[in-house]
């Protein structure tokens, strides 16, 4: 069935993201209830949960094909980073139906309008953590992601972006500890710190814009990377 949802793009204006990178918000009711940071998100304080307030309420941003009308005019190599808050398309089976299975056709619109555009498209998910449609998910992303169109999968527990990066899924890992062992690991030994388990590991890279004052979303572009052999860490904020 049709769902409520809403989207909006623009232009950033956001510091984190830097100049000339394109962002978009998509309505709240995206974001799966099983979401690890679901009471404590980030985009629900401060200016930008202004901002996703208004878009949840239909009161700024488009329906879907609109949105993806819009990405579709974007200019070649543009690097947009979708949902800096929000997840991803849903089909809801009934309404209020809190279970997030991700729209296979939606994302397919999107797709073919970031590949028309030439547009560098990446974003980020826990549709994954979904109690029903966990594997469905996996199998989705797994499917859709790569290079101009990287699904991230987002984690909180080391264990869990140990077990997705082993899989073969671009992962992140939002935890303060790992991030300050990871920069600590990059100020002291020049190197990467590890995640380890059953006698293997898994790199750390911590997001370079929370720990240097020149990084941007648009210099860096590690979360842009498809196929990377590390997991990206980020301190809560």
């Amino acid at each position: 069935m049709q769902n409520p949802s809403t989207f909006h793009l623009s232009k950033s204006s956001n510091k984190k993201l830097g100049k000339n990178v394109y962002a978009s918000t998509s309505s709240s009711d995206t974001c799966p209830i099983t979401c690890g940071m679901y009471k404590e998100c980030y985009a629900k304080k401060g200016p930008q949960s202004w901002h996703w307030n208004k878009v949840s309420r239909g009161q700024r941003g488009t329906d879907w094909l609109s949105f993806c009308a819009d990405v579709e005019k974007l200019k070649p190599n543009t690097l947009f980073r979708h949902n800096v808050s929000g997840d991803l398309p849903y089909v809801a089976r009934y309404p209020g139906d809190t279970w997030r299975c991700i729209d296979t056709v939606a994302l397919d619109q999107l797709q073919c309008a970031v590949t028309n555009s030439g547009a560098k498209f990446y974003t980020y998910t826990h549709t994954h953590t979904d109690t029903v449609y966990s594997k469905t998910n996996l199998d989705t992303i797994k499917r859709f992601s790569q290079p101009g169109f990287v699904i991230n999968l987002s984690t909180e527990k080391p264990r869990d972006a140990f077990k997705f990066k082993q899989l073969g899924f671009d992962v992140v890992i939002t935890n303060t500890f790992v991030f300050e062992l990871a920069v600590d690991s990059i100020k002291t030994h020049k190197k990467p710190a590890t995640i380890i388990f059953g006698g293997e590991s898994v790199p750390v890279i911590p997001c370079p814009e929370q720990y240097t004052e020149s990084a941007t979303c648009a210099t860096c572009k590690l979360c842009a990377r498809s196929n990377r052999d590390y997991v990206i860490a980020f301190k809560k904020h």
